[in-house]
């Protein structure tokens, strides 16, 4: 039980309002690594030499800070202070603040402000109906890849499963492979990224479709997935758009180019109040996933 008793106790911090998120520990790593592509992703180069550049990069950033972290838990004597030090600054939980009334146009610039660095989308150009659908859609995708993800891949397999997908995360949102620049420079720590975040989308997009307002045929759910960029993001965005009774997906626009994306979920326009339901979801869906975790370890201490 001390692996449940350190993950309660990281995310019952991790939650407190304690430090703005431009000082979270992840920070430093979002420098690094920006640093290095910068220093490394020579457009000049073909796509090939990009592609094997971003590779080397993330085999060798990946293995320093495995390396860092394994130095830190040798000089740390308790393993049990190790694992919540670390758990505690691989958590990241997103959340959007909003003002008490409809401010209009001062309220779309907060939006912006609060989303504009966890986002490649164009949002000035939005309307305030189009901001709050992509902050709805911007805390699910978010909180799955830095909280539940890092969850899961804990519980099932330990400290250094969670350090290494935290990495890469890290790397992929860096070095975001949907930007002409990094097309192929990201690609590799984009596609790991895909595999590894795929069984925490699909279980967060279960758990939230039993939370659902209205009914939704798991047939109905695939074929959305299936329509999506990536079946796994697509089902559980989809299962969200259900679980709220409202409309995700459309079209968005990435460095002045629209892209075409399909409807996801109902017909029903997202609201404003929308946005305080979709945190409240996820709370919920997070406090599900720690009662079955716990439920696990229990029964397998008793067996």
């Amino acid at each position: 039980m001390q692996s449940v008793f350190i993950l309660l106790t990281a995310i019952i911090i991790a939650r407190l309002p304690l430090c703005p998120p431009r000082f979270h520990p992840t920070q430093l790593l979002n420098i690094l690594f920006s640093a290095i592509a910068h220093k490394v992703n020579n457009a000049k180069r073909s796509h090939q030499q990009q592609y094997i550049a971003g590779n080397l990069a993330m085999i060798t950033m990946l293995g320093l800070i495995l390396i860092i972290a394994a130095v830190i838990q040798f000089i740390v004597i308790e393993p049990i202070l190790f694992e919540f030090v670390l758990l505690l600054c691989l958590l990241q939980w997103e959340k959007i603040h909003l003002p008490d009334v409809d401010l209009g146009n001062l309220e779309k610039q907060t939006i912006i402000t609060q989303i504009q660095s966890r986002t490649l989308r164009d949002l000035d150009q939005l309307s305030l109906l189009g901001l709050h659908k992509t902050s709805i859609e911007n805390l699910c995708l978010r909180n799955s890849y830095q909280w539940f993800g890092v969850i899961f891949w804990y519980a099932s397999m330990g400290i250094w499963a969670a350090i290494i997908y935290r990495i890469i995360q890290l790397m992929a949102h860096n070095w975001n492979s949907k930007l002409p620049t990094n097309h192929h420079f990201g690609r590799a720590p984009a596609l790991i990224l895909d595999w590894l975040s795929t069984p925490t989308h699909l279980l967060l997009g279960c758990t939230l479709r039993g939370l659902q307002r209205s009914t939704s045929s798991l047939s109905t759910l695939k074929t959305q997935a299936n329509q999506w960029h990536h079946f796994s993001s697509g089902f559980l965005l989809a299962s969200f758009a259900y679980s709220l009774a409202v409309q995700l997906g459309g079209p968005r626009k990435y460095q002045g180019v629209m892209n075409r994306f399909c409807q996801l979920g109902h017909t029903e326009k997202v609201q404003r109040d929308d946005i305080q339901r979709a945190q409240q979801k996820l709370t919920f869906a997070l406090c599900v996933w720690l009662c079955f975790i716990t439920a696990i370890y229990l029964l397998i201490a008793i067996s």
